[in-house]
């Protein structure tokens, strides 16, 4: 699969202190530092998301038509590679990353698509980057059948509420509410949809962009459109502050008439037969 590519150069220099780049991947989560005669690997796992990239120290240059190049920055044989097939949030999770090396080690950077080596631009970054994506898609659609597209602001507030669940489930622990996880599934017609499971009497976190609830009472489990629940349930339910537009909780004042609603409610049949889908196949 394709990668995308980002190298690094020092103006005038080619001294990187090894100690203190190594410390510097150490106190990232999710990063492991491994080493040998050919090459030093800082490789990286997103803790909650679990999708992959590395930065690489090599023996040798990996920059294409490097002659080209301003004399005066120098490359550092260091860059970081990643799959040009990746949703934006997490691509920009790591350009955040090579934005925190650049400013702490006072490098530039440097892609194919650049005229030339520059000062880290996030702008610059996330434009040549979701431009060489979108002419790999369009060179290679047949790849797209192993994948579901979304709009990339639901990708955005799906990536970020998962990102961000622990810290949810910390903070509304006190209050028994819970913060339910993403189904990802398809249905017949290979269509994606988005559910939770919602326990009976629970109080709850209802995320962005769902489509469907799996309400669990006892050990039935009743399929309910979210589209024609939430507008019956809407007035009972707050906004998860500061968090995503979209996010609402049930709250204990009001879950006793949310319950009832609930349980009174003659919802529509669901036909649908399910398949789950990971995570990983969404893209943006």
């Amino acid at each position: 699969m394709a990668q995308f590519n980002i190298h690094f150069f020092k103006e005038k220099s080619r001294k990187i202190d090894l100690d203190l780049l190594i410390a510097f991947f150490e106190e990232i989560e999710g990063m492991k530092v491994e080493m040998d005669e050919k090459s030093v690997r800082f490789n990286y796992i997103h803790p909650r998301l679990q999708y992959e990239a590395r930065f690489l120290i090599t023996p040798k240059s990996q920059v294409p038509d490097i002659y080209r190049l301003s004399p005066k920055f120098l490359d550092l044989n260091f860059h970081l590679e990643m799959q040009i097939l990746m949703p934006d949030y997490f691509a920009n999770h790591l350009f955040l990353m090579v934005k925190k090396v650049c400013e702490r080690f006072d490098f530039h950077i440097y892609n194919e698509m650049f005229e030339d080596v520059l000062a880290f631009k996030m702008d610059v970054v996330q434009k040549v980057f979701n431009l060489l994506k979108e002419a790999y898609i369009s060179k290679n659609p047949v790849i797209l059948s192993d994948y579901h597209m979304l709009p990339k602001e639901k990708s955005a507030s799906i990536f970020r509420y998962l990102d961000d669940q622990v810290e949810l489930q910390n903070y509304y622990k006190e209050l028994e509410t819970y913060v339910p996880r993403y189904h990802f599934l398809t249905t017949e017609k290979k269509e994606l949809v988005v559910g939770i499971e919602w326990k009976e009497h629970s109080l709850t976190v209802f995320p962005p962009y769902l489509d469907y609830l799996f309400y669990r009472i006892g050990n039935e489990i009743k399929i309910v459109d979210y589209d024609e629940a939430y507008p019956l349930i809407e007035k009972f339910l707050l906004d998860v502050p500061g968090f995503i537009k979209g996010t609402k909780v049930l709250p204990k004042k009001t879950a006793s008439k949310v319950f009832k609603i609930m349980k009174k409610t003659k919802f529509n049949t669901i036909n649908h037969t399910f398949a789950k889908q990971n995570m990983k196949r969404l893209l943006d």
